[in-house]
């Protein structure tokens, strides 16, 4: 007989013993697909949680062991005379801008030493204020995106208004007659008094529920992939960080570290998101507490995760850009707990 024949008569038999062997299910197949409705059960790999000596900006904001304390400083009325005109114009809310003077960076209007200075400006008054301990002289408007600008503030707040509700720059210069140079530095004024407005205003925040997703974009005048990192509160649509950077670990550390500052101490949220797992790094590394445990004879520093952290995944399957299923996955607590915290 020919070769070919015995090979073939060859597979043949093979073919015959494995679908016996898979008949007494002594081999068992199972799809690493599935389309349709039946979906399979999946065992997901288990993460092992992080500590606080992980993240970046932990280490960094980690207390000096000698911390020195200011000492209090005495209120300026205490200090000086009696004699002279009462403070009519209220300085709350402004400080010292010189270092060296002792009331520096105290807003309290009961304890710096703040006057009214006059106003200036040829379009609009503007206050000025003097510190009559060190004799230094400010506006009313320093720290702010108005400081030292000669347009009026309406024009300023118009075009900044048009800006942000989509208007392209060229546009604008047509219809305003400001130079696109002049508009931008505005922008750029305004959107970094914006950033620290935000980190002033959302602190000590109480939200049960939060969302962790990260959106992919590129500029125009870039060839890198950028990654919008999002802390959604699902319930009153606000946004407590909001950062720009690479799809890394590092960057999954700096949203929840700016995430842990801005909530109360005692706020222990529920969390969802999506299949990334660099979350779940991130959050058993800042929700937790260092305990004292006893090894080896001696005293070491173990960090153990919160015990009501709850957080879970939604991971969605695609085939050729079409989302074919979609599995729930609990990192940490139990699906029980996550709906109770949800319908609540």
């Amino acid at each position: 007989m020919p070769i070919h024949v015995y090979v073939f008569l060859l597979v043949v038999c093979l073919l015959l013993c494995l679908a016996r062997l898979g008949r007494h299910g002594w081999l068992h197949f199972q799809p690493c697909s599935t389309r349709g409705g039946a979906q399979r059960s999946t065992l997901h790999r288990l993460l092992k949680p992080r500590c606080p000596d992980d993240c970046p900006a932990c280490r960094l904001a980690s207390p000096a062991p000698s911390a020195l304390v200011p000492a209090p400083v005495c209120p300026w009325r205490e200090v000086k005379s009696r004699r002279g005109a009462p403070k009519r114009i209220d300085t709350q809310g402004y400080a010292c801008p010189n270092p060296q003077c002792r009331y520096f960076g105290i807003t309290d209007a009961q304890v710096h030493a703040l006057v009214g200075d006059g106003k200036h400006g040829r379009a609009e008054q503007i206050q000025t204020f003097r510190c009559q301990a060190c004799r230094t002289t400010l506006s009313a408007r320093r720290n702010t995106p108005l400081y030292r600008l000669k347009t009026p503030s309406q024009q300023v707040a118009v075009v900044l208004s048009a800006l942000a509700e989509g208007l392209d720059l060229s546009a604008a210069e047509r219809v305003f007659g400001f130079r696109q140079a002049t508009m931008t530095r505005w922008l750029t004024r305004a959107g970094g008094h914006a950033h620290t407005l935000h980190e002033r205003i959302f602190c000590h925040l109480h939200l049960p529920h939060l969302q962790l997703d990260e959106l992919r974009t590129r500029l125009r005048c870039a060839k890198q992939i950028l990654w919008l990192w999002l802390v959604i509160d699902p319930r009153t649509k606000i946004l407590p960080v909001l950062q720009l950077g690479p799809r890394t670990q590092h960057m999954a550390h700096t949203v929840i570290h700016v995430l842990r500052e801005s909530l109360v101490p005692d706020c222990l949220p529920l969390f969802t998101s999506d299949g990334l797992n660099l979350y779940f790094y991130a959050l058993t590394a800042h929700f937790g507490q260092w305990l004292q445990v006893g090894r080896r004879g001696r005293k070491v520093k173990q960090w153990q995760v919160a015990p009501g952290l709850i957080y879970g995944q939604v991971k969605k399957s695609y085939q050729r850009r079409r989302l074919v299923g979609v599995s729930h996955v609990m990192r940490l607590g139990a699906p029980s707990d996550l709906k109770v915290v949800l319908q609540g």
